[in-house]
């Protein structure tokens, strides 16, 4: 018979992730692929290049792992994420270990900033039954609407939001 000695170590072929701007608790899937199937002893993870660290989570005993960062208040912003180095034990069937992991993952760019509450004010003045009161809430940055937002106020009654989608300021 034959002897067949693997002694080549799996180059990196790619890393990515999709393209997007990702806010405080969404989630970020990066996968990194290798040359030949890898597998892993304990659970790697990714540094990337703001500072924060993407953990294994799914691909063991295939040519592509994915790591998942979930972006949390406070983390850096990064206009240009990028992957520079995984720490664990990444081998092929021989043993030989993968070869680093780093690159950049495109457009993908990291909001770690949730918007604040700023303010909230109305226009001072006696109101009766059936007038529309507008109240103006604050943020310190733009801010989407999903569903439609109400304010509980102190006497129980509710605001339903009339306006200002994408924008500091809603109505």
């Amino acid at each position: 018979g034959s002897v067949i000695v693997d002694a080549n170590s799996p180059t990196l072929s790619s890393v990515a992730a999709a393209d997007g701007t990702y806010y405080v608790g969404q989630n970020i899937d990066i996968t990194v692929t290798w040359s030949e199937t890898v597998t892993k002893t304990d659970t790697p993870t990714l540094t990337l290049s703001n500072g924060a660290t993407a953990t294994y989570n799914s691909g063991d005993g295939s040519a592509a792992f994915v790591f998942r960062y979930t972006v949390a208040e406070g983390d850096t912003a990064s206009a240009d994420l990028s992957v520079s180095s995984y720490s664990g034990t990444i081998t092929d069937t021989a043993g030989n270990a993968a070869a680093a992991a780093s690159g950049d993952l495109g457009s993908v760019i990291v909001d770690g900033d949730a918007p604040d509450f700023v303010s909230v004010a109305a226009s001072d003045g006696s109101y009766k039954e059936d007038d529309n009161i507008d109240i103006t809430v604050t943020w310190d940055e733009a801010v989407t609407v999903t569903d439609t937002p109400t304010l509980t106020l102190s006497n129980g009654a509710t605001a339903t939001y009339q306006s200002g989608d994408g924008s500091a300021a809603f109505v």
